[in-house]
């Protein structure tokens, strides 16, 4: 049998196939081998970063301990103030606590017994002559809560034709209004010479203005309609006596 030169490098070559092959698949292994090593090691360093941090129940006792300590100090700011005749900016650090924490005992308390004291402050009594109309009654300033406090009785006489609809509440300046019973006391304030909206005064009420300006009071009847009589009244909070006019 005659071989051809091509005949005899056939097992050469596939000698030498073989071994390329089995070096690709060793090269392969070790990759293989590298890549998951690696990924085991980031693993491991995540752990790891896990294990150092602080877990959440450690965050969440810092936190309890940094509300402990402000509160600490706004109850002492509430105590400076207090002393030093502040109150409404007890009031203000009070709420600040209470929104922090809200069940926290006392702090509601706290806070209505000091706007008991400002309603109590300032008190302002006098006698209002119920055929006048509206009566100027005292200065008031604007989101600062007052008291007004009435007693006594007055006589009404109103002759008018009635339709079968009642009588007008159309037009506060001249008929009665529908935020009060007819003949109970009502009042507004009045800013730059401009009349707020009439409130419900009835014996007694507490009302915290929008504004600021001169509070008034009338009966809640109509202009037409012949009042007599004096109610007594006091008003107290934040409120300040009318300045007196000077005489020209």
């Amino acid at each position: 049998m005659n071989f051809t030169p091509a005949d005899r490098l056939l097992p050469f070559l596939l000698a030498f196939k073989f071994k390329r092959t089995r070096w690709i698949l060793v090269v392969l292994f070790l990759a293989a081998i590298s890549d998951s090593t690696f990924a085991q090691s980031k693993d491991r360093d995540k752990n790891k970063d896990r294990k150092d941090g602080a877990s959440e129940t450690e965050l969440a006792e810092r936190i309890s301990k940094a509300e402990e300590l402000l509160l600490k100090e706004y109850k002492e700011v509430v105590n400076e103030h207090y002393k030093q005749g502040r109150k409404e900016s007890a009031i203000e650090v009070l709420q600040r606590i209470a929104a922090i924490n809200p069940k926290m005992e006392g702090v509601e308390d706290q806070i209505k017994m000091i706007n008991e004291e400002l309603l109590q402050e300032n008190g302002i009594k006098m006698e209002m002559d119920v055929s006048n109309g509206w009566v100027p009654i005292c200065e008031v300033e604007e989101g600062k809560p007052f008291r007004i406090a009435v007693v006594g009785e007055y006589k009404l006489d109103l002759t008018t034709l009635v339709p079968l609809t009642g009588l007008s509440n159309s037009d506060p300046a001249k008929d009665h209004v529908a935020v009060a019973p007819f003949g109970a006391l009502i009042g507004l304030v009045m800013t730059d010479g401009k009349p707020g909206e009439p409130f419900a005064v009835n014996a007694g009420a507490e009302h915290k203005p929008k504004k600021g300006g001169q509070f008034f009071l009338r009966v809640n009847v109509p202009v037409i309609a012949k009042c007599k009589g004096d109610l007594k009244l006091q008003v107290s909070g934040a409120v300040k006596p009318l300045a007196k006019r000077s005489a020209k």
